[in-house]
């Protein structure tokens, strides 16, 4: 309660020496002296001065450019079929999270079977592994149990071309 006296001007106290609220006072006082410098330049202005005789031109900022390189497209050079890139789900540290699930847009993880006791998710499954993009690695960080495992990209870099 007394942080609000102070901050509204109506605290009993003679002095502030030693007082734990001084800044709140000394905010109050800036704020105060800062709203009679403001009414004082509106006191003295004369009426219709809110008008601009002068043509006022806009600041123009600068944006800041962006110095992203522009995506490259991938072409495969093989018929993806014959290009054994897919995930691969370790069961055993499988939690049945499905972060994987949500964050794969091409669809290649479905939920595998339920656990028959019903205590535990059910684990994930490479449902569609020939929908996994070719040297895409996005869902080995998501996993948080790193269940997921991606062969070496440099076994594969042969498959694709980079185009513009």
């Amino acid at each position: 309660m007394r942080v609000l006296d102070c901050l509204s001007g109506s605290c009993t106290r003679p002095s502030c020496d030693g007082c734990i609220f001084r800044p709140v006072r000394s905010l109050r006082l800036a704020l105060k002296s800062r709203a009679i410098k403001k009414s004082d330049e509106t006191a003295d202005a004369p009426v219709g001065s809110w008008e601009r005789s002068e043509l006022v031109t806009p600041t123009v900022r600068p944006t800041p450019e962006k110095h992203t390189a522009p995506k490259k497209r991938k072409r495969l050079l093989a018929p993806r079929e014959e290009i054994a890139w897919f995930p691969i789900i370790k069961p055993e540290l499988c939690n049945g999270c499905g972060d994987c699930k949500v964050l794969c847009k091409p669809g290649v993880f479905e939920l595998g079977e339920p656990d028959p006791a019903g205590i535990h998710r059910p684990k994930l499954i490479v449902a569609h592994p020939y929908n996994c993009l070719v040297l895409c690695n996005r869902c080995v960080p998501i996993c948080t149990s790193g269940a997921i495992i991606l062969p070496p990209k440099e076994e594969f870099e042969q498959f694709v071309e980079y185009i513009d």
